[in-house]
């Protein structure tokens, strides 16, 4: 990963679109629609509204110092000591709340809706085996590889939107406006914990890593509202087909509205369209994770190499993704509380003060 070239621009764009995706498409409709009910659409809508300014926050900063990685700047703003407190914690929200949760959500997945027989372990080994692979060989691997990837998933999107939108209720959709201020804050509040504020994980690859200039920049904000507006999508599919309760009801409301898929009874049950859609924004998501938090240590903990971190990490986060979560229940209880208030913390917390320190310490300067 030390000699890693750069990537180009749509390399980049196509990188953060499946990042924003991620994890959210299987359960963005069902915490959208159990807040805001069939008005789940205007809170994803109002999600990426927010997560604009958000967006331009981590640009900003970026912008200032567009040769360091948010661990330099934190370093170089703060100092030594607190400096490497919030790096470390920084550091850790990747790791806890992304590599390890998000391998365990690819278990729980697999083994919960398309095979059941197999133990979760298995499916946590081989996905973080083929994470950790793909970071070894470099950051300029994964991004050609989106190149084949990423239309595949917008081929599959769309596929699944047409064959859906028959069994769309207009019904579904009204009363339109039902639900209460603080709902739709919620609402609001867990979209961008999962789908805007993650991007701060990109400052360890922008704009030292990526070409282009401003034309990144852009890219970093245009991929992640593409990305909202594919949730957007899926959002709405999900309340017109399914209802607002039974979304609500659902663990994965997307891999449900699949299901519905029935023409003419001879395509049917392709439901393998969401599961591949979403394994693969999943890596992406992961490995963007997983790289921040690898060269986030080696620059940390001064290791001339991140190389030598990979196989380590990747062991330990497997064994973590087997206990991060005693249950389901728990999970839901994570995703919906405390990660919603431990994401932000290092996501946009820290940079703001990181902003502000800057902008200070600029305006002491004669």
């Amino acid at each position: 990963m030390d000699n890693d070239k750069k990537i180009t621009v749509r390399q980049f764009l196509m990188m953060v679109i499946l990042f924003s995706i991620g994890s959210s498409i299987l359960f963005i409709p069902s915490g959208a629609a159990g807040y805001t009910k069939q008005g789940a659409w205007i809170s994803t809508l109002a999600g990426m509204v927010t997560g604009v300014p958000i967006i331009l926050l981590f640009l900003n900063l970026a912008r200032r110092y567009p040769d360091m990685t948010f661990v330099e700047i934190s370093n170089q703003l703060l100092g030594r000591w607190l400096g490497t407190a919030f790096s470390l914690y920084w550091i850790l929200t990747a790791f806890m709340g992304g590599a390890t949760t998000l391998v365990y959500y690819m278990g729980n997945f697999i083994t919960t809706q398309i095979m059941p027989d197999t133990p979760e372990y298995t499916i946590n080994i081989m996905f973080s085996g083929i994470v950790v692979m793909g970071l070894l060989l470099g950051m300029n691997t994964l991004a050609r590889a989106v190149e084949v990837l990423f239309p595949v998933v917008i081929v599959l999107f769309f596929v699944l939107i047409v064959f859906v939108s028959p069994k769309i209720q207009i019904e579904h959709f009204l009363p339109v406006i039902d639900f209460g201020i603080k709902p739709f804050i919620k609402a609001i509040l867990l979209y961008i914990s999962y789908t805007s504020i993650p991007v701060v994980f990109y400052l360890m690859i922008y704009p030292s890593s990526v070409r282009g200039g401003t034309k990144a920049a852009k890219a970093l904000l245009i991929g992640n509202l593409i990305g909202g507006s594919l949730l957007l999508i899926i959002t709405a599919a999900c309340v017109g087909v399914l209802g607002a309760g039974p979304t609500a009801r659902q663990f994965y409301p997307s891999y449900a509205l699949a299901k519905r898929i029935n023409v003419a009874n001879f395509i049917t049950r392709i439901e393998v369209i969401v599961a591949t859609i979403w394994i693969i924004g999943l890596y992406y998501k992961t490995s963007i994770y997983f790289y921040a938090m690898l060269k986030g240590a080696a620059q940390l903990f001064s290791v001339r190499s991140e190389r030598v971190l990979a196989l380590p990490l990747g062991l330990i986060m497997v064994v973590m993704s087997l206990v991060v979560y005693p249950n389901s229940a728990y999970q839901l209880q994570w995703d919906e509380r405390t990660w919603t208030l431990y994401g932000p913390t290092a996501g946009l917390i820290f940079p703001l003060v990181l902003l502000v320190v800057d902008m200070v310490r600029s305006k002491k300067k004669p």
